[in-house]
């Protein structure tokens, strides 16, 4: 009878235990399972300028989304553990600043390896690691502070834990002794006490877990929550409807979200028939990579009307719009897939396409744009890596490829746009010339003979 007791109780505690064990396992899988797809496509559907932000750089939602799985999955730190209310010696903000000290600390270690060269070749490593001790302070502090408080915290709870048994012992002693109760059912009393109170005690240690996990998800239930300025998916429009390529600037004003001050495009005005073959150049800063990056909708105009095939751009679905645009940059990004995953959308190209030179990087990122087949499409110094008979090959193809395409390209080497229908000569957000090179060349005075004149003294 007694080994059968034994048995009965192993089980009631055994039971329990595993339903924990096991519901625990569930709800972290279910969690990641949910939430890490949702947040990284609450990421993506951002405008470009939500990411030129400082406090969205990418190693910043780096952090947050490595602590949001740390505090979910493997409960508080010693930044964290501290929240209880009861002592109101540290609440969220203060979980939250740290946070933040620990993101500064990212952002500098993912900008130091993104520029490894640049650090190497001017001998930095000293000056990051300076700054890396520098942004560590802070944390290093708080943690050392919470800790302690933690610290505190446990041993008080541990004392009252140990005066409570004794307590219980001693009243059950005394029960016993009076009389008032048997040894036996004294000792289950004291039994049952001795199960129940540690489990008050977990209750007790998961109140700063909750508020900890509130104040390490809030940068994330920010993301999620957010509307994005630039919708991705509005307004609703059949999955492919062509577009012939006639563009029109019409009184357009145009400053980055992130320098507000800085005109970069003033009443600017600009025509564009489809399938025709146009250059814009000028000196940097004249505005013409803006107006590639406002075709593709990265950003919207402050004032006036961008018209595409005569309607206006914000008509149309983007995701509809950017498949019939194709881009090359002057500085192609490579994925870490094939050279056929990178080119349709295998030899490993490595991250950003590290294994390969700059020659064929830009050529694999052209392939990519031609096989889209888009009606428009944006050269942005896409030749700016090739030596001269590469530049010269790839130009060849595209003339041959682009027939009815509406082709704009954005160059300062002027050799590259000579056959072009028409040169838009920028400076100052505004258009100053326009023709064909062989009109634009012959005005002695003009910005763009004597930008081609100096290039042509230089070549030689």
């Amino acid at each position: 009878m007694t080994n059968l007791r034994q048995a009965l109780y192993s089980g009631i505690i055994l039971m329990p235990t595993v339903f924990y064990l096991y519901s625990t396992s569930l709800i972290t899988s279910m969690k990641t399972n949910s939430y890490e797809p949702a947040f990284f496509a609450a990421i993506l559907r951002n405008e470009l300028a939500w990411f030129e932000k400082p406090q969205n750089i990418v190693g910043s939602d780096q952090l947050h989304h490595s602590q949001h799985q740390s505090q979910l999955e493997n409960g508080p730190s010693c930044l964290g553990r501290d929240a209880l209310p009861l002592y109101r010696w540290a609440d969220s903000s203060q979980v939250c600043k740290s946070n933040a000290a620990y993101s500064e600390l990212v952002s500098l270690a993912s900008e130091s390896t993104s520029n490894i060269k640049t650090v190497a070749s001017f001998c930095l490593e000293d000056h990051v690691l300076e700054k890396a001790k520098v942004s560590l302070k802070k944390p290093l502090a708080k943690c050392r502070t919470q800790s302690i408080k933690y610290g505190i915290i446990q041993g008080v709870s541990l004392c009252l834990w140990n005066i409570a048994h004794a307590v219980a012992l001693w009243y059950t002693t005394i029960l016993v002794k009076r009389g008032q109760s048997s040894f036996e059912n004294g000792i289950r009393s004291y039994q049952i006490f001795s199960l129940t109170v540690p489990s008050i005690t977990e209750l007790w240690t998961l109140i700063p877990t909750v508020f900890s996990a509130i104040s390490i998800l809030t940068p994330a239930f920010h993301t999620l929550d957010r509307q994005t300025e630039i919708e991705p998916d509005e307004p609703k429009q059949p999955p492919r409807k062509s577009i012939k390529g006639d563009i029109e600037f019409s009184n357009v004003s145009f400053t980055y979200p992130s320098r507000p001050d800085m005109i970069i495009l003033d009443n600017f005005n600009l025509t564009i028939e489809a399938g025709s073959k146009v250059a814009l150049v000028g000196p940097s800063g004249a505005g013409k990579s803006s107006i590639l990056a406002l075709l593709l909708r990265f950003y919207d105009v402050n004032e006036g009307a961008l018209l595409i095939d005569w309607k206006n751009v914000k008509s149309y679905n983007l995701k509809v719009l950017r498949a019939q645009i194709g881009l090359v940059q002057q500085e192609p990004l490579l994925f870490s897939f094939s050279i056929r995953e990178n080119i349709c959308y295998g030899n490993e190209v490595g991250e950003k396409g590290c294994q390969l030179s700059g020659g064929q990087k830009q050529r694999i990122a052209i392939a990519r744009v031609l096989l889209k087949k888009p009606a428009i499409m944006l050269l942005d110094e896409a030749t700016s890596a090739l030596d001269a008979e590469s530049e010269r090959a790839i130009i060849n193809a595209l003339e041959s490829l682009q027939q009815s395409t509406t082709n704009i390209t954005v160059a300062h080497r002027l050799s590259t746009v000579i056959n072009s229908d028409t040169i838009f000569v920028m400076d100052k957000g505004k258009v100053v010339e326009m023709g064909t090179h062989a009109n634009l060349v012959t005005a002695s005075e003009g910005v763009y003979s004597k930008l081609y004149t100096h290039q042509s003294f230089a070549g030689n």
